[in-house]
């Protein structure tokens, strides 16, 4: 094992992403509580995680980082984030362009397309690779191929389209928002990506950031395996759920 992937949280009310090596911790956003996230990694055995990277500055995502970092929490983001981390988050901060490496992971940021500047991030260790995307609109097929050498994918899967139409509590322009280029991933299009991934032999493919209104895990599950009988693909991958109330399963690569 050269890497280990674990959702402490994630969906529309906050999001963190625990990977780890032998050696290194690092998380992936932290919009949820610092208590919370203490919990977790106590149960993963990494209770000295001190390294966060940004997504973005959505609050599901960097709700809790100015708090971590009053506690000595390190932040890390690529410098398009500059303007929106500047005078929000005082303390260890670390703005980069190309790689970076904590320990013995290496880290590698990739743009994606939101509302606000927004990165996914691939993670190296020892030969393995595992890579976090979420909060996107449209997945590009040069990213999709990038990534498709990982060794486990945390993916987005955000919404059921008929359920968001059928949503009355949302206004049609955040429907047109969620739904757009610059938005989120529907399940449909997050399954299309999944079985690419899948015939190119990614193995581990958890889908995460569920809408808490517009989708739920079972759709969303249902989406990634059909897409997967649709290419014969089924069994080629093993797909699994991250949601918002507890932790996932640890993936080990």
């Amino acid at each position: 094992m050269a890497l280990r992937i674990c959702s402490i949280a994630s969906g529309s009310k906050g999001n963190c992403i625990f990977v780890g090596s032998n050696r290194t911790s690092l998380l992936v956003d932290l919009g949820v509580s610092p208590r919370r996230v203490s919990s977790a990694l106590a149960a993963l055995g990494a209770a000295d995680t001190r390294d966060i990277f940004l997504t973005h500055t959505h609050s599901d995502h960097f709700r809790y980082v100015p708090e971590a970092m009053k506690r000595g929490a390190a932040l890390h983001y690529n410098r398009i984030l500059h303007s929106g981390v500047a005078g929000r988050a005082e303390g260890e901060r670390e703005e980069f362009s190309g790689d970076v490496c904590i320990g013995d992971i290496t880290v590698s940021a990739f743009p994606v397309s939101h509302d606000v500047p927004c990165f996914g991030y691939s993670f190296y260790s020892e030969g393995s690779k595992v890579t976090v995307v979420t909060d996107l609109g449209i997945m590009p097929k040069s990213t999709l191929e990038a990534i498709s050498d990982s060794d486990a994918v945390l993916i987005e899967s955000n919404y059921d389209p008929d359920m968001l139409r059928a949503n009355y509590c949302y206004p049609e322009y955040l429907k047109a928002r969620i739904a757009g280029c610059r938005g989120h991933l529907s399940n449909q299009a997050s399954a299309e990506c999944v079985a690419y991934l899948a015939s190119r032999g990614v193995k581990h493919i958890m889908l995460g950031h569920l809408s808490e209104q517009n989708n739920t895990p079972d759709a969303a599950l249902t989406a990634a395996c059909g897409a997967l009988k649709k290419y014969n693909l089924a069994g080629s991958a093993e797909i699994t759920v991250a949601v918002q109330s507890e932790m996932s399963e640890v993936i080990e690569v």
